[in-house]
């Protein structure tokens, strides 16, 4: 009983090892850091690269992660600055990662999709292509370098092989998700409408067995997220301070993210908000964070509901094995499922 519990509460046994902390703030954080203050906003396309190319890395290695995040800034470079061929792009992304789903790749090829959606913005300026290009290639290049500098490239648990005959099926959810949310995000959600299609693509992370509690598990974190950010924006109001929470928070995220996903989503968005709260006022960007979120958690669910009832039809017994829990005993995961321990899931 005890056991269940927590296989319910907690992802792994234990939180990220502060190496591996370091790791992920040298490979994604220090380029964008550097890039922003070299080239102003046009650098946050560092960030952009590097954290695609290091969670991919870990997944499925160096090449594999060169390839999906090359795509995905490609992409990104067709969409910026350009709505209409967003949304063009958007279902073609999609069934890109249920066709690597089927070889097993979903994880890392979704990865290479979590940044993309900030293209779809008006945060980077598509004045200069080549240059914002090639900080995406430098900052890729350095996330990868550093990836496997500190032994940590191919690092994660294979994905649970049930999932990858019943993959492209998902991959076409997505497909018709990522286009939606793109519009939606577009049209009702302004400036930071990114948000929308970024949750969307994180919600739907393999194992697709653990769809639904995975959205619950980020709605609630959000919400709590985002009122521990109202709270701090109130109570402090000195610019270094608001940065520095949310420089504490990141590295407090990276620490939970293995261990408790609730807890993870929550530091993430207080992370966010904190430091977008520099050129936004706090209280809407809460409001369109929440909003995003419970948009995306909607959708969704809905459309995991539609893939269960295809998968129903047309392959009786698949969801059962998709949806069967394993229960940590002693610490320890099944050998059976190991993909749900995902460092970077």
């Amino acid at each position: 009983m005890l056991d269940r519990l927590k296989a319910k509460l907690f992802e792994s046994p234990d939180p990220m090892p502060w190496r591996d902390v370091a790791m992920m703030i040298i490979a994604m954080v220090l380029p964008a850091v550097v890039a922003v203050s070299i080239l102003g906003r046009t650098g946050s396309i560092a960030f952009v690269a590097a954290m695609p190319a290091c969670l991919a890395a870990q997944d499925a290695g160096v090449r594999v992660s060169l390839l999906v995040t090359l795509v995905m800034g490609m992409a990104g470079l067709l969409s910026l600055g350009e709505p209409q061929m967003a949304l063009l792009i958007a279902p073609f992304l999609g069934l890109m990662v249920g066709i690597c789903g089927t070889f097993g790749l979903a994880k890392p090829s979704i990865r290479g999709l979590f940044t993309w959606p900030i293209f779809t913005s008006t945060i980077i300026d598509a004045d200069n292509l080549p240059l914002i290009f090639l900080v995406f290639l430098l900052a890729m290049a350095w996330s990868q370098a550093v990836t496997w500098a500190f032994g940590k490239a191919a690092s994660n648990p294979d994905e649970d092989a049930e999932s990858n005959p019943y993959a492209l099926v998902f991959g076409i959810a997505l497909a018709i998700g990522l286009t939606l949310s793109v519009w939606v995000g577009q049209r009702y959600f302004g400036e930071h409408g990114f948000w929308f299609p970024l949750t969307f693509v994180i919600l739907v992370l393999p194992p697709h067995g653990q769809l639904f509690s995975r959205t619950v598990k980020r709605t609630v974190g959000t919400i709590v997220g985002t009122a521990i950010a109202i709270g701090l924006a109130w109570v402090f109001d000195l610019t270094w301070l608001t940065v520095g929470l949310g420089a504490v928070a990141l590295v407090l995220g990276f620490r939970m993210l293995p261990y408790n996903y609730t807890v993870f989503t929550a530091l993430l968005t207080i992370a966010v908000l904190e430091v977008l709260a520099l050129v936004s006022e706090v209280d809407q960007l809460a409001l369109e964070r929440v909003g995003t979120m419970g948009a995306a958690a909607g959708m969704t669910i809905a459309l995991g509901l539609l893939g269960y009832l295809i998968l129903r039809l047309v392959a009786p017994g698949a969801m059962d094995a998709l949806l069967e829990e394993d229960v940590p005993l002693q610490g320890q995961r099944s050998k059976d499922s190991r993909a749900s321990a995902s460092r970077a899931g």
